[in-house]
This record gives structure tokens, C-alpha cells and sequence, in this order.
């Protein structure tokens, strides 16, 4: 958390020479570990679609390459101690072109065991960020990343999963997906030129443009049988409760196009029908997502169709009543701050901006701690405001690469192995990475 602080306060122009942000920085220079490594950071973490079981992912490389990144936007001298050592460990920790992440797996009967060590998107992303900016030649990486970088890889088994699939993104702190975790080394690694692929980057962005909380909406309604019924949009102000619009119909399914847009007031519909409403399948509706009035933090404890319940009240009365609330299309997704900061991101890399930029824009800037459920909610939030005010570019830290040929030791690697050769000893080196030529 403190390395994803540091990006987003370095990005955003706060003082990299103040007293909060150095302690920041000496901080995480003092969870640096013998061999070089920096604490793993989740690197794929969600639920298996119908199952009993979670699993998870770890990587000490995903974490060793963020606090790199995180060491040179503070400013540190791509020379310093803790940088060198971070990288050796990223260069002997490498497997074959990529980077692992250790899987866990929890089920209730067996509790948390470690299953093995996996390869991992997110782990040589970061890896592969972190190594470019200093000067490694990371281009067979860098192809056997982005051969990988497909909406089968990021996003489909999260859209395919019971506990997550029914809201897109996710808000809860405890369940992350690929496509959340890689963006933001895809940030870095689009600085150092590199073309991320247009069909992943158009279908992630398609999926945030149709959940977005903004234009128009849809309300279903689904009635246990075929009934008459009533539908009466209401507004309360401070003179009492007003008919806005009134719809009168017949039949099973009931589907009707509005715009809520903003309001001072409090709006609610009533339905009044002879039939009680399928509560999952009631409710607003933006192509096939549901739309919820609040941020769904206990979501969890009402997932899939459950959940549903939360959004419609329904009662008996002589005939059937419901009320649904409206849901604010503010500009948001989910009325969450780290479900928007994600989307900002993913339409950022898209190259994606239309007449709801500002409005989302507002929205992050006027949120408070109760619209974020993610721990790091608010770090995600000021690198998006930072993408779209052009302070992310603007405020980058300058690295000095050096100059090297492609088959070009580390200098203490190279001495090691020079005084090797004067004393008769063999010494192995091995070369996991070669540095780029300045241009």
C-alpha cells in the first residue's frame, strides 16, 4: 500500500522532499529483505465459479517490481543500494521469459494450502516495468507478456464467476481479477513504449462504457404471472410526495426506457399490480447489468440472486406493492470510488473519453471515505485524477538508463567475475537480463 501511496502522491505533484512522503519512501526501503525482495502483493484473487473453494495469488516479484517503480518516481537514484538489489532478484527469480506467483488454495474441509508456484501476468508485468525503466532489455519478456494479455486471461473467468459476475466492477477489498491488478503496471509499461493490445484495451473499455452509472436506464419489471399494473414515479421535496409520471399496462414483463438524470429530491417508483415481482429479475437495468441506489458494501453476504432483494421492497396489502429506488446516475460505477478509479485507468489506456469524463471526474473529486469499500480505494483515485489532468505525465521522475550493449553484465556481477578468472576459480554467472543501448 505504501509503494501504490508513493506513485500516486509522486504523479500527482505532492512534494517529493516533504517529511510525509520521505518517511513514505524509508518505509518501504525498510521492508526490503535479505535477497532483494520487497514484500508479494496479490497478484489474482477471486473465487472459482461454482465451487467450495478459493484460491489466490502471491508474488514476491509483482511486489519487488512495484516498489522499484515506486523508488524511482520518489526519486531515488536508480544506482542505490536497494534498487540494485531489487533488480538482482528479479533477474535470478525469472523463469525462463516470465515471472511466478505462488497459488494458494482454501477450501472449508482443508483450510489454506500452498499448491505451487505459477506463471503470472500481473508478476511479469510488474517485473517487466520495473526492469525496463532501469535500462534492461526486457523484449522476449515483454512478447511472452503480451501474447498473454487477452479478455480470456483478464476478465472472463471474473464475468464467468457466480460471486462476482452479477456486479461489474467489483468493490469489495477481498476480491480482485486480473484485469484490476495488471493495469497499473500497464501504465508504466505504455511509457516505455510498449503497444499493449487494441482488442484487449476496446473489450475491457466496452465492458466499462455499459456500466457505467450515467445516460439512460432501464426499469424491468417481472411478475410472478400475467397481471394488470401501475407504475408511478414519485418525488418527495419538503411539500409533500408528487406523481411525477404515471404507466398503466398488462402482461408478465414490463420494460420501461427513462433518464433519471440528477435531482435535488428524493425519487422513488411504486408498482401496484395483482401479481408479486420476480425480485432478481425487477429492478433498474443498463444492457444486462443491474443498477443499485448505493454503494453495495454488504454485498457479499447477498450474492447472486440474493443480493437482488437489497434493491426492491416489495409488500402485500390487499394487492401487491413495490418500491425501487433510483438509482443517482452520477457518472460513477457502483457509486464507488475504486470501481471508477479502475474504469478511468482502462478507458485511459483505451484512449476513451466522452461527454461523462467530467461528470465521473466531479464524482471522484467530491468523494468521501464512504464511497470507497477498497483499502486502496483512494491511492487509485488520485493516480486516475492525475491520468486525466495530465499531472501523471507531466510530474513523471526522470531515470537515467545507462548506457549498455546487449550482452553487458552488472558491474558488481562483472567484477565478481573478473576476479574469478584472476584466482583460477570458476564462477557461474548468470544472466537472466541484458540492458538496452540509450538512444
Amino acid at each position: 500500500m505504501a509503494c501504490l501511496k508513493v506513485i500516486a502522491l509522486a504523479r500527482s505533484g505532492y512534494p517529493r522532499n516533504s517529511s510525509e512522503f520521505l518517511e513514505l519512501v524509508e518505509w518501504i526501503k525498510s521492508r526490503q529483505r535479505g535477497d532483494g525482495s520487497f514484500p508479494a502483493v496479490i497478484t489474482d484473487d477471486y473465487p472459482e465459479s461454482d465451487s467450495e473453494w478459493f484460491y489466490w495469488e502471491l508474488s514476491k516479484a509483482a511486489g519487488t517490481g512495484l516498489a522499484i517503480l515506486a523508488l524511482l518516481e520518489a526519486g531515488e537514484n536508480p544506482n542505490s543500494k536497494e534498487i540494485e538489489e531489487a533488480a538482482q532478484f528479479l533477474l535470478k527469480n525469472e523463469s525462463k521469459n516470465y515471472w511466478t506467483s505462488t497459488v494458494y488454495l482454501y477450501w472449508e474441509k482443508t483450510g489454506l494450502h500452498k499448491v505451487n508456484e505459477s506463471p503470472s501476468i500481473v508478476a511479469t508485468a510488474y517485473a517487466v516495468a520495473a526492469l525496463s525503466r532501469l535500462g534492461y532489455n526486457v523484449s522476449r519478456e515483454w512478447k511472452w507478456l503480451r501474447e498473454r494479455l487477452t479478455r480470456e486471461r483478464l476478465i472472463t473467468p471474473y464475468l464467468d464467476n457466480f460471486f462476482t459476475g452479477f456486479l461489474f466492477p467489483m468493490p469489495y477489498r477481498d476480491m480482485r481479477a486480473p484485469y484490476e491488478s495488471i493495469v497499473l503496471p500497464l501504465l508504466f509499461l505504455r511509457e516505455e513504449n510498449m503497444t499493449l493490445p487494441n482488442e484487449t484495451l476496446e473489450f475491457i473499455a466496452s465492458l466499462f462504457e455499459e456500466t457505467q452509472y450515467a445516460g439512460n436506464a432501464t426499469l424491468r419489471l417481472s411478475f410472478k404471472r400475467v397481471t394488470n399494473y401501475t407504475v408511478k414515479e414519485l418525488e418527495y421535496s419538503i411539500n409533500g410526495c408528487e406523481v411525477r409520471e404515471e404507466w398503466k399496462g398488462s402482461g408478465e414483463k414490463a420494460s420501461i426506457d427513462l433518464n433519471p438524470g440528477p435531482s435535488k429530491n428524493s425519487r422513488v417508483f411504486l408498482i401496484i399490480s395483482g401479481e408479486p415481482l420476480l425480485l432478481n429479475e425487477s429492478g433498474f437495468f443498463k444492457g444486462n447489468q443491474r443498477l443499485y441506489p448505493h454503494l453495495p458494501e454488504d454485498y457479499i453476504e447477498f450474492v447472486g440472486d440474493f443480493y437482488a432483494e437489497r434493491s426492491v421492497l416489495q409488500f402485500e396489502d390487499g394487492r401487491n406493492y413495490a418500491i425501487i429506488e433510483v438509482p443517482a446516475l452520477d457518472g460513477s460505477w457502483n457509486h464507488d470510488v475504486y470501481s471508477t478509479a479502475m474504469a478511468l485507468m482502462w478507458l485511459y489506456l483505451a484512449g476513451k473519453k466522452d461527454n461523462h469524463t467530467e461528470e465521473v471526474l466531479r464524482f471522484l473529486e467530491l468523494a468521501s471515505s464512504k464511497n470507497t469499500m477498497a483499502f486502496d480505494g483512494s491511492a487509485y483515485a488520485l493516480i486516475s485524477l492525475s491520468l486525466y489532468s495530465g499531472e501523471w505525465e507531466n510530474e513523471q521522475a526522470t531515470v537515467e538508463k545507462e548506457q549498455s550493449s546487449q550482452h553487458q553484465l552488472p558491474l558488481k556481477l562483472l567484477a565478481v567475475f573478473i576476479l574469478g578468472l584472476l584466482i583460477g576459480a570458476l564462477v557461474g554467472v548468470k544472466i537472466g537480463m541484458t540492458k538496452k543501448k540509450r538512444s
